[in-house]
């Protein structure tokens, strides 16, 4: 009779938009290649998702032989748990974890869990393999490179270590072309795909898993032989959204081919309708050429230009080399130069940051042309990264917090009963707990006011006629927003705080925004942005106070009619979810040209016109009053697009 096995790899959801479980396709593609492991097991149908009552989702399931289960960090609770009630129902199964999230130091893992019978280190196809070929013999698993298990003969713990060669990519067939997925596929299910052009990252960031030696070398899959006719399956099997798990897209010339043969592929069947991958970390010319070619074709999701710290100290101390400076400038020049959305990427509490460090930072950014989205992640340490080990804890006085993971713009109706947990950094040497809390309240206020556009106008004018900082005039809103907690700036700095706390509390901090009719998880960025839009005249008028109270700081003076014009076209400019037709606005200052000239890398000096002009707002949001697809649309699917700033004609 043939073993029973069942593959688990659940990933968020949104909606009924799911993952295909590309990672235990793998496994089970490799290993049913080969006759014997065909002639002994049964594979049953994947579960991809987390099911309300786990106890009664395991009941629902034939008996399980084997079970095999890919682990990270937005599901490892779920599979923990998954795992022990399988072995309540399934006594002998056999329960195998693999995936980033299994710890390399197994010391005292099976007296926690002892429903666990073995952990797979490193990459999973051979390993899973040689654990099938053993369950077929003596079951003896002390021989496998890369394993670790309870030996129920001693009840020791044994590991051995993994193996020293990874697999060469071509011995791998395509999960996707061996029809491994097929029987998904007939499900009425919005489905999303994850595909790897290569493995591996030269990098060694202390925070990522990729910084590992194991994983240092690049290994590339075949354009011709294997990943042009996976771009075909996914055109023809739908897929809106096409995932790249490459930690460095761009970094070979073959990926010019391959954006070029996605958009010949879109614009044959129509799929996929969106690329979205982590570009190479030292972003260059290529990259820009790569983003041309998908943002033609509307394939684009925004590029990453991401730097996860703007302070040299702090990206010696995390071994991570940012794109020079002045390279930086002149791709973000291009880029903005040709409308294309890019998003930056920055880490608050990375170990040897401060908050004048973190703020300056955001000085640089918007100096070197960054307006378009700047996206803030808490540290999370990760197991098995550098950033985890006791010593480099102990070197740099980190202190974390266990707290539920923040998944954005999810269902807040789907009450799952386990709750993923990450571990953030709150206290480094260099960034007490308190100065962290400032750091990420002033985040919030840049993301929202800032590269969500709400005064980015108002922000670049000033900065450029007084030769100030954006820090200045940001850090003056926060004290302006204290100072006045009833207006709405007063009432958005309370909301984010209540965010702290809760983060700090172990509460899920996500927000809802219920006359948006979308029942789902905000970030408190965009439920800002997204609660003042429905004050927006209340606003502009508290922010027409707030001016004046910004320049008296610093003993600027203002013409009254340069500060009307600023006003009003940045008013105009910000996409809301009224807008409908063209409007006109008339200017005597030169505003609008030198706002775009300074996010183009050529600004200008504002100066006054002789004559009044008048310029033309296009009006991007044509769904006048439709709240909830502007939010969904604009804010949730188009963030890193840059929806947020209405074109000026």
């Amino acid at each position: 009779m043939k073993a029973n096995i069942q593959l688990v790899q659940v990933n968020n959801s949104y909606g009924n938009q799911y993952f295909i479980p590309y990672s235990v396709g793998l496994l089970q593609v490799y290993c049913t290649q080969f006759d014997d492991i065909r002639d002994n097991f049964n594979f049953s149908k994947f579960i991809y998702k987390q099911e309300v009552e786990l106890e009664e989702q395991v009941k629902s399931l034939k008996q399980i032989d084997i079970l095999g289960q890919s682990c990270y960090i937005w599901n490892w609770q779920f599979n923990l748990t998954f795992a022990k009630i399988v072995k309540k129902y399934n006594p002998e199964t056999l329960i195998i974890l693999g995936g980033p999230q299994v710890p390399d130091d197994s010391t005292g893992f099976f007296e926690k869990y002892p429903f666990v019978d073995i952990l797979c280190h490193g990459e999973g196809e051979l390993v899973f393999h040689d654990i099938l070929k053993k369950y077929m013999g003596d079951k003896e698993y002390g021989d496998i490179e890369g394993v670790s298990y309870n030996d129920t003969a001693t009840n020791e713990t044994k590991y051995t270590p993994r193996r020293s060669r990874a697999i060469d990519l071509k011995d791998i067939p395509s999960p996707y072309l061996e029809g491994i997925f097929s029987e998904l596929m007939e499900e009425s299910v919005i489905w999303q795909a994850s595909w790897e052009t290569n493995r591996g990252c030269p990098y060694r960031c202390t925070f990522c898993a990729w910084g590992a030696e194991y994983y240092n070398k690049i290994r590339k899959f075949s354009f011709e032989d294997r990943l042009v006719s996976e771009i075909k399956w996914f055109s023809e099997n739908k897929i809106g959204l096409l995932f790249g798990c490459d930690a460095n897209f761009g970094i070979f010339p073959q990926d010019v081919e391959i954006a070029k043969s996605l958009v010949d592929s879109k614009n044959k069947y129509g799929y996929p309708k969106k690329f979205r991958v982590c570009n190479a970390k030292n972003s260059n010319d290529r990259v820009f050429q790569i983003s041309k070619i998908f943002d033609d074709a509307d394939m684009a999701k925004g590029t990453s230009m991401s730097v996860q710290s703007m302070d040299t100290d702090t990206l010696d101390t995390i071994k991570r080399t940012n794109i020079g400076l002045d390279k930086f400038k002149d791709l973000m020049g291009k880029f903005n130069q040709s409308e294309m959305a890019t998003y930056t990427e920055v880490i608050l509490g990375l170990p040897g940051e401060s908050y004048d460090t973190f703020v300056k930072g955001f000085d640089t950014l918007l100096h070197s042309g960054q307006h378009s989205q700047v996206h803030v992640y808490n540290c999370t340490v990760l197991d098995n990264t550098e950033m985890a080990d006791p010593e480099y804890i102990k070197e740099h006085e980190i202190d974390t917090i266990e707290t539920p993971i923040f998944r954005a713009h999810t269902d807040k109706k789907a009450n799952y009963e386990v709750q993923e947990l990450e571990k953030i950094i709150v206290k480094t040497k260099t960034m007490p707990i308190e100065d962290w809390k400032k750091g990420f309240q002033y985040s919030k206020i840049i993301q929202t006011f800032h590269t969500m556009g709400l005064l980015q106008y108002v922000a670049i004018s000033l900065v450029n006629k007084y030769g100030c900082n954006y820090s200045d005039f940001y850090s003056a809103i926060i004290d302006y927003a204290y100072e006045n907690p009833k207006t709405l700036m007063g009432i958005e700095i309370t909301n984010n705080n209540k965010g702290i706390e809760k983060i700090f509390s172990g509460v899920d901090y996500g927000q809802l925004l219920p006359s948006y009719n979308l029942d789902i998880l905000w970030p408190s960025e965009e439920a800002s942005f997204l609660r003042i839009l429905e004050k927006i005249d209340t606003f502009y008028e508290e922010v027409s106070i707030f001016i004046p109270y910004f320049l008296d700081r610093f003993n600027f003076t203002i013409d009254d009619q340069f500060m009307e014009d600023l006003l009003s076209l940045q008013k105009e400019v910000i996409v809301h979810y009224d807008d409908g037709k063209n409007v006109k606005v008339e200017l005597n200052y030169n505003i609008d040209t030198n706002v775009i000239d300074t996010i183009d890398g050529t600004a200008t000096e504002i100066i006054k016109y002789t004559e009044p002009k008048v310029v033309t707002i296009k009006k991007n949001w044509k769904d006048t009053g439709n709240k909830e697809e502007f939010a969904r649309n604009v804010v949730w699917y188009g963030r890193k697009g840059g929806k947020f700033i209405n074109e000026i004609l």
